[in-house]
């Protein structure tokens, strides 16, 4: 029961974060190496609206502070998109290399504003849920509801709404959705400030029981990376799919071994796909 639990949590965890990752490589064919620092902006930025601004850990407060921190990292991450990665959104090794840059110029300024050991954020749900024999922190269990509402959220906003069926299109189709009508531009800015909605709200979850420090950018990093390429990188289904996989193996890894090693998974995971499998689960080979 306690690996059933904890894996669904660390899956969902996991696909809010991945999902993100993939539906930008998907939609612009870039991989996006400051998909972790919009996880870390969502937990610091919360933390500031929190502690420094309403200076409140209501429920309330906390409701606000997280809103508020969803919506400025939309906006930074429109910004960068307009402002560093479009006038070259064609070349990959400028994408990656000024993605990568901004991440570590990200965690540098955190450090020098908040420190290296990190800040704390309460809890929205304060407490323990006894699951059988199992107790979980009900911070955690949010996590399921959630990602309950935004993934299927996501299928529909893609499927049945005018903006998102552009963005399906190019993702399936760039050129094809270009004469048809579509603002492919337009397309990947929306996709990419969503991206980056999607990260900042994983951080704002998981923060009250983990660390806010300045280097948590690189976990994200790695484990949507992983993730892209165990799922098909491309593939949304995939990555879902690949999320809970990764949980799951984690979580059983942590039981038999030791937590230490269960985080280097991600990294083995990636090799052993590319050598074995490099379309992964659902995507096209990589080249």
């Amino acid at each position: 029961m306690e690996i059933l639990i904890l894996g669904l949590v660390r899956g969902a965890l996991y696909s809010l974060i991945a999902v993100g990752f993939v539906l930008v490589f998907s939609v612009g064919g870039i991989l996006n190496l400051a998909h972790g620092t919009y996880y870390m902006l969502g937990a610091y930025l919360t933390f500031i609206f929190c502690s420094l601004v309403f200076q409140s850990a209501s429920t309330g407060g906390l409701l606000l502070s997280a809103a508020l921190s969803l919506l400025s990292v939309g906006l930074i991450a429109a910004l960068v998109y307009q402002v560093l990665l479009r006038p070259n959104i064609q070349s990959v090794t400028y994408v990656m290399v000024m993605t990568l840059a901004l991440a570590l110029f990200a965690s540098e300024i955190m450090s020098l504003l908040f420190g290296v050991s990190g800040a704390s954020i309460p809890s929205l749900v304060e407490g323990n849920t006894r699951i059988g024999s199992v107790k979980v922190v009900n911070q955690q269990l949010v996590l399921i509801p959630v990602v309950l509402c935004i993934l299927p959220g996501l299928w529909l906003f893609l499927k049945k709404t005018r903006m998102g069926q552009g963005i399906d299109a190019v993702a399936q189709q760039r050129l094809a959705a270009i004469l048809a009508g579509v603002d492919a531009d337009r397309a990947l800015l929306m996709t990419y400030s969503l991206s980056a909605v999607m990260a900042a709200c994983a951080g704002i979850l998981i923060a009250p029981v983990s660390s806010v420090v300045p280097d948590m950018w690189l976990f994200p990093l790695i484990k949507a990376f992983a993730i892209a390429i165990l799922g098909g990188m491309g593939s949304l289904v995939g990555a879902v799919i690949a999320s809970f996989l990764m949980g799951y193996a984690e979580v059983f890894t942590s039981f038999l071994i030791g937590e230490h090693l269960s985080e280097m998974l991600a990294l083995v995971v990636i090799a052993l796909v590319l050598i074995v499998k490099p379309s992964g689960i659902l995507g096209q080979k990589m080249r």
